[in-house]
């Protein structure tokens, strides 16, 4: 198997390392790098054996703790903290600068809609971002910070983006230090490019219902699909949507699953790399995580809508828990619909 340019980045993380091999996570991680892995068992270690299918197609997209630790001070690199700025004062990786993913948003739109494109681009200029920088962004880990702001950061433009697994806590369970000093820049020179593939359409939603070829993949809770917990005017889902919580994604700590274990989680429920996915859930901030995912299993048309999407059955009208209730003639979009919940 050839090395790629970041084949490196993602490591197994310490405890992981520890462990006997499991599949998907051997020696340096999933990146796609051959190694033996040391089990302190006292049985004969055996060689490390790496399939294809056990690597991220996408490896550059993720970096591992102990990869970061070795590259803090790389010239090209920028660090990210995506938390709010109240909680990066209070203690963040060092070097990283702070960018509430919160300032990406248009204040003129409906709730966690994206910024212009000029706004973005001074945005990410004045946390010293280039086109050629190798952008990290981190929240605490299993959070949906990161992943946004890596979502936003690609709908502009930028090719050299990647997310920290674990984020933070994952940072300090690996004896990473903080600190509470703010962390400046010189101006970057970014130029934004939108990419609107990453931002379906309300029309893009509504042709992709019945189409074999599409998918509407569904980031929030089974309670929320199935229409038992309500959270907007509209409850339930969209006819045909498949449900995939967010959440899922992760293992019991703060880390992303390996690859094989989420290929098949997704194939599992037909969202396969043949078809255009379409995330969604309220305002595309738990969706940006499964866009994420995606993209690191290299499915090649993945989008994120960042509206709330509505029209899957009147709160007035139907009770909790009565899911699909529109039929796919009546079903709409419902563009500028806001409520509290991301």
């Amino acid at each position: 198997m050839r090395r790629g340019r970041y084949s490196d980045q993602y490591e197994a993380p310490r405890s992981v390392k520890r462990a006997a091999p499991a599949v998907g996570m051997v020696g340096r991680g999933w990146a796609g790098c051959r190694h033996r892995l040391r089990v302190r068992s006292g049985a004969r270690a055996q060689p490390a054996v790496l399939t294809e299918s056990s690597a991220f197609v996408h490896p550059n997209l993720i970096v591992s703790v102990s990869w970061l630790m070795q590259h803090t001070k790389d010239a090209n690199l920028r660090l990210v903290d995506a938390r709010p700025t109240a909680e990066y004062d209070k203690g963040h990786i060092p070097g990283a600068v702070s960018l509430p993913v919160a300032d990406t948003f248009d204040p003129a739109q409906h709730k966690n809609y994206p910024d212009t494109k000029e706004k973005l681009e001074a945005l990410f200029v004045n946390r010293g971002m280039s086109n050629t920088t190798r952008i990290i962004t981190y929240d605490n880990g299993k959070e949906t910070l990161s992943a946004r702001l890596f979502w936003t950061l690609e709908y502009v433009g930028a090719t050299n983006v990647a997310v920290l697994n674990g984020g933070l806590k994952q940072w300090q369970a690996e004896k990473g230090r903080s600190r509470p000093r703010r962390f400046s820049v010189e101006p970057g020179t970014f130029v934004a490019k939108v990419d609107p593939a990453k931002l379906p359409t309300a029309a893009q939603c509504q042709l992709a219902l019945g189409d074999p070829t599409k998918v509407i993949l569904d980031a929030r809770s089974p309670e929320e699909f199935r229409g038992e917990d309500v959270r907007a005017k509209y409850s339930g889902h969209i006819p045909g949507a498949v449900n995939i919580d967010w959440r899922e994604n992760f293992t019991n700590t703060t880390l992303l699953k390996d690859p094989v274990t989420l290929k098949t989680l997704y194939e599992s429920k037909g969202v396969t790399q043949d078809k255009e996915v379409i995330a969604h859930c309220q305002t595309g901030q738990r969706s940006s995580v499964s866009y994420w995912t995606l993209r690191l299993l290299g499915y090649p048309k993945v989008g994120n809508y960042a509206r709330l999407v509505g029209g899957v059955g009147e709160r007035s009208h139907h009770p909790k828990g009565a899911g699909q209730l529109i039929p796919r003639s009546q079903w709409r979009v419902h563009p500028l619909e806001q409520d509290d919940h991301p």
